[in-house]
């Protein structure tokens, strides 16, 4: 997600905001997200994490970034999944910014959405790994990707949580 700023005049500063609170918004919304998919399967463990923000001061200046996954269940329902999510998070305050084949060589099915109200974008990528040659013990999977913007931290504090 790139700041509202535009290309004629300076970029607005970052909005402040306690890494906690920004950290907790990301679990919600990817909560929200897996409601969309509404599938039961496996779903990975780590939770948000604390990234610099670009080349800007690290101790001031952050981003959030939650990675997560879910396996487990057919691919063709990780394929209807894939629609709900494009037609239910309109909905939910986030425009659809492209919906289909990625660029990688197995042209994994991909939804880019961004909520400008949240001030977060998210990548959902359908990896079919069983369509492989050899494929081995590799599952198909939901893998999702949700990066807050660039957030600063509220004056008098430092990000400690990197």
């Amino acid at each position: 997600m790139k700041d509202s700023g535009s290309d004629s005049g300076p970029v607005p500063e970052p909005d402040a905001r306690n890494v906690s609170e920004v950290r907790e918004e990301a679990r919600k919304i990817s909560s929200i997200v897996l409601d969309v998919i509404d599938l039961k399967g496996e779903v990975s463990k780590p939770g948000p994490g604390v990234s610099p923000c670009g080349d800007r001061d690290s101790e001031k200046f952050y981003t959030i970034h939650h990675p997560w996954s879910l396996s487990g269940v057919p691919v063709e329902d990780m394929k209807k999944a894939m629609e709900r999510l494009k037609t239910n998070l309109p909905g939910k305050g986030w425009k659809i910014v492209s919906y289909g084949p990625d660029a990688s060589p197995s042209k994994s099915l991909e939804l880019v959405a961004d909520s400008t109200k949240k001030k977060f974008s998210i990548s959902v990528r359908l990896l079919d790994r069983t369509k492989r040659a050899n494929p081995g013990s590799l599952k198909a999977l939901i893998s999702v990707d949700l990066t807050s913007a660039c957030f600063q931290v509220p004056k008098g504090k430092a990000v400690d949580a990197y």
